[in-house]
């Protein structure tokens, strides 16, 4: 017993912090982050292959889109398929999609415009809820530090824990993996995660098959951002729950540029 203390006052003195705490914040940073994204563009590539049962290609496609947000909600502008630009009848179709919405938010009263506002925050926060159990879902081992791209990182090993109740407890029961955290921001750094056990995703009618792995690193962005520089999934599924598949997904984000998403579009001259 003595010597499991003792063991866990080094741990502690060593790396400064306990696994916990640690993620706690990084959740809590994670979330201001997310707010920073709200005031940058940026270039999404998604590609998809499908697999057949021997693991080799069936079919390979790929979008590049610009991500953006005009008058307070995110609007997405294709530039890319499958490697080459968009045919001259699309491009026109697509910049004139820009150009209306462009015309619509800046038709926006003050009062309309921060409803949109408040409106996109409260989707983000949705979206973010499930984050906010992962301390309580996992039991959180610090089992070293790791420097990626330069930085020093926590290296955290996150195990379900099977008695988790919470809203997202089918989703954590049967996901296990590793989390690396900038030391100095307490952001994610980095993500791999397994999938467990086959588990089901009843609002896509999809379930996920067991050994699905997912990767996710962060890149920091004008000293202030930590946004998203790389996702990849390889995955086996059942589509509708009769159609089995088995894919790889790589989406590479790129090209951030800061712009004020709270300024009022006058025109649709004007960007936003």
């Amino acid at each position: 017993m003595r010597f499991a203390i003792a063991f866990l006052l080094m741990t502690r003195i060593c790396f400064g912090q306990d696994a916990r705490s640690i993620v706690e914040r990084a959740v809590a940073a994670w979330d201001r982050h997310d707010r920073l994204m709200l005031d940058y563009t940026y270039k999404a590539r998604n590609e998809i292959r499908e697999l057949d049962s021997a693991g080799r290609v069936k079919s390979d496609h790929s979008t590049v889109d610009e991500v953006m947000y005009i008058g307070g909600k995110r609007f997405f502008r294709p530039l890319e398929k499958d490697g080459k630009p968009l045919p001259a009848a699309q491009e026109k179709s697509e910049e004139a999609k820009l150009e209306r919405a462009a015309r619509e938010a800046g038709r926006l009263s003050d009062a309309e415009h921060e409803q949109r506002i408040e409106d996109a925050e409260q989707d983000r926060l949705k979206r973010r809820e499930q984050f906010r159990g992962i301390p309580d879902a996992y039991d959180l081992k610090l089992v070293g530090e790791t420097p990626i791209e330069g930085r020093k990182t926590w290296e955290i090993l996150a195990t379900p824990r099977p008695a988790y109740r919470g809203k997202f407890g089918g989703l954590f029961r049967n996901i296990e993996g590793k989390l690396w955290i900038d030391e100095q921001d307490f952001e994610w750094t980095k993500v791999e995660a397994e999938v467990l056990d086959n588990f089901s995703l009843g609002w896509f009618l999809a379930r996920v098959n067991k050994g699905t792995h997912i990767s996710f690193e962060m890149t920091r962005v004008n000293d202030e951002l930590w946004a998203p520089g790389h996702f990849s999934l390889t995955a086996s599924a059942r589509i509708a729950l009769m159609k089995k598949i088995n894919a790889e997904q790589d989406v590479t984000f790129s090209d951030y540029r800061k712009f004020r998403t709270d300024s009022r579009i006058v025109s649709s001259g004007d960007g936003p």
